[in-house]
């Protein structure tokens, strides 16, 4: 190009030839490193030292020809303005050069020696006068500084290089070590699930017998210590689910699915069944229940039951004084519905900022300099709200310590309930005695929506007065302290013969304390605190003597019926066998799912209890090929898997096998007898 423009602004006759072969040169050395540089993948893959070595050279080569033609054309025309253009031109290729050429010093070197020391010379040694001088002067200036430009970014090219280097090798080493310590906390969780799973099997089994032998045993007293023997094993249980929680929530293995279910029945059955953990520590565990909270809604009842009891647990344990109080109201707007829960407990030694950071710890960051045993539970309830939508709160006065839940819910169309007091209870009068202020507030407004007459005293107050009182129901509280407890019992005997003949005495008290309510001189009826309102109902029924069906569940019998129960832990299985003797039917057992298609293929059976988990073949992997064998004879007997953990991936799981049905272990009596009567009749 800069010959074509050095013959059309010269507009003379014809170049030298000679001018033209340099053009054609200069023409074969770009085309060829252009060749180069499109063939780059392929050449470099040959050897990256020979296709350096091979562009280096050519662009010397091409340096050496332009430097050459440059000096030639100053020869021949040395007063021609387009030679200043030439020199010009070349300190531009000299710096373009600098750059393609700047992580090799050397090269850079002979490169700008190439190209510029030609016109030194000719300048210096072959012109003279002070233009001239000056010229050679400053291409000398010019390869100096270029070759000086050339070392710097040469060493921060090296060095960024370097740098780069050594952050890829450290960002590899980190990735390796990332998944290493992925693999280890997954094989860590694999092997604790397993542990946990070993632990849940024998105390499965336990409770199940402890339930079996409450079946059949009548003393009270009996039934008081089984009840308890049965929640200090199901006490056990929690604390296995929440290790199991944790890692499940640490991890975010799983997520809460909706469905529609009763809340009040949800969260009273947890407050029954967390009140006994509260009697024994020597506190009261009582609850206000919002009239305007919907029945019926559609969320995960097992996500909120679990973070729920997790929450009472910890502010059971946390309590070290006083009343435990859980209220339960809803907020509406036209945006959403609210669940508020409020969660009251009394702690001298516990601040709003232990509270508060126990709620906002993360999982998978738990501090190594501080013990957060004892908040396990409450991060544990924290992480499930949180992944059911809710925002947790704090706050403290004195000792009194608050911890605040607000739930998005959608509740249902379907808000019908099925609980009427009032056909049985509308004008019947009640006496409440010795409540606690917050027991008195709630019970006294379910009785007032009852249609009840509803008087509240005290003991004392009683015993000052003469006169004898007239009421349908005496409602009178024991304090969870026993040397309180016999000294009010002694009082209730005394105040006996104060109340007509007609009342009727409702003792409100802790399972713990059943022995001592012996001491009673008259009939009673013991209703365990915290009462839920289906089961109070039931209570002021019976002490009424009001007629009750006996429900269609200890009247089932199936007598012609064949079942197969596929369970590893002989434990279990006997629980099983004794549960399944009640409703009558012929049974086969097995130990593994090999044992359970061979029996299944030689027996006629009508319905399959099988375990989730057994050695040699799975419970699901027996049941797939049990499936095969009803295939080939075109008939579907029910299978109902047993396992200890539902989730929606095991469901999943099984119905893809075939499962028609679940279990959760311990098995309940009642849950298997529905079960058999869902798929039997």
């Amino acid at each position: 190009m800069f010959i074509i423009i050095e013959w059309h602004l010269l507009q003379s006759d014809d170049a030298p030839k000679l001018v033209y072969l340099f053009g054609l040169a200069l023409f074969v050395m770009t085309a060829w490193r252009f060749i180069m540089i499109a063939q780059f993948e392929s050449w470099y893959a040959r050897g990256p030292a020979r296709w350096r070595e091979i562009f280096i050279f050519s662009g010397l080569m091409h340096a050496a020809i332009w430097s050459v033609y440059i000096v030639y054309r100053l020869i021949t025309m040395p007063e021609e303005p387009m030679m200043l253009l030439g020199i010009l031109y070349t300190s531009a290729i000299a710096a373009g050069g600098t750059f393609v050429y700047s992580l090799y010093d050397k090269t850079v070197r002979i490169y700008l020696a190439v190209l510029l020391g030609p016109l030194a010379i000719f300048y210096l040694a072959f012109q003279s006068g002070p233009v001239n001088l000056a010229v050679g002067i400053g291409v000398i200036v010019t390869y100096f500084y270029l070759v000086g430009t050339g070392a710097r970014m040469a060493e921060l090219v090296w060095s960024f290089l370097s740098s780069n280097h050594e952050y890829k090798l450290r960002l590899s080493a980190f990735e390796q070590a990332q998944e290493a310590s992925t693999v280890q906390n997954k094989t860590n969780r694999r092997f604790i699930r397993q542990l946990l799973h070993r632990v849940k099997n024998p105390l499965n089994g336990l409770l199940g017998v402890i339930g079996m032998i409450s079946v059949d045993d009548n003393d009270v007293e009996n039934q008081g210590m089984l009840n308890i023997a049965k929640r200090s094993g199901y006490s056990m249980l929690d604390l296995i689910t929440d290790l199991e929680a944790f890692i499940e929530q640490r991890d975010q293995s799983s997520v809460p699915e909706s469905t529609v279910f009763n809340l009040r029945k949800t969260l009273e059955n947890a407050l029954a069944e967390m009140g006994v953990k509260a009697h024994e520590k020597g506190r009261e565990l009582s609850y206000l229940y919002q009239p305007d909270v919907p029945e019926r809604i559609e969320a995960d009842p097992q996500w909120i039951s679990n973070a729920f009891r997790r929450m009472l647990d910890f502010t059971i344990d946390m309590a070290d004084q006083g009343e435990i109080t859980v209220k339960i109201g809803a907020q509406s707007s036209h945006q959403n519905e609210l669940l508020i829960l409020n969660f009251y407990f009394l702690n001298s030694d516990f601040d709003q900022h232990d509270l508060l950071a126990a709620i906002e710890r993360q999982l998978d960051v738990l501090p190594e300099d501080e013990d957060v045993a004892d908040q396990l539970t409450l991060m544990v309830a924290t992480a499930q709200f949180k992944a059911l939508g809710a925002q947790l709160s704090t706050s403290s006065k004195d000792d009194l310590h608050k911890i605040s839940v607000e739930l998005p819910i959608t509740s249902t169309s379907q808000q019908a309930s099925s609980f009427k007091p009032a056909k049985y209870m509308a004008g019947k009068s009640i006496l409440l005695i010795d409540l606690s202020p917050q027991n008195e507030r709630s019970l006294l407004a379910e009785f007032t929506s009852w249609n009840m007459e509803v008087a509240v005293w005290t003991l004392d107050e009683l015993m000052q007065i003469d006169t004898d009182i007239e009421t349908d129901y005496v409602f009178i509280n024991v304090p969870v302290d026993d040397k309180k407890a016999i000294s009010q019992i002694e009082r209730i005997n005394i105040l006996v013969a104060r109340f007509g003949g007609k009342s009727h005495y409702v003792l409100y008290a802790s399972e713990l304390q059943r022995k001592l309510l012996d001491q009673l001189t008259t009939n009673f009826i013991f209703v365990e605190k915290p009462v839920a309102r289906d089961q109070l109902l039931e209570a002021l029924r019976e002490v009424d003597e009001v007629p009750v069906e006996v429900p269609e569940i200890a009247q089932y019998r199936c007598e012609n019926s064949k079942v197969l129960v596929a369970e590893d832990n002989l434990l279990n299985q006997k629980v099983v066998l004794k549960l399944l003797e009640q409703v009558g039917v012929q049974v086969d057992t097995c130990v593994n799912g090999e044992e359970a298609v061979e029996l299944f293929e030689k027996g006629q059976y009508s319905f399959v209890l099988m375990d989730y988990q057994m050695p040699r073949m799975s419970g699901l992997e027996a049941t797939k090929a049990i499936r095969l064998l009803e295939k080939e004879a075109d008939q579907h007997v029910p299978i109902v898997v047993m396992t200890s953990e539902q989730s929606a991936e095991i469901e999943r799981e099984c119905l893809t096998a075939g499962v028609d049905d679940f279990l959760i272990t311990p098995l309940q009596y009642e849950d298997l007898v529905q079960v058999m009567q869902r798929w039997l009749g």
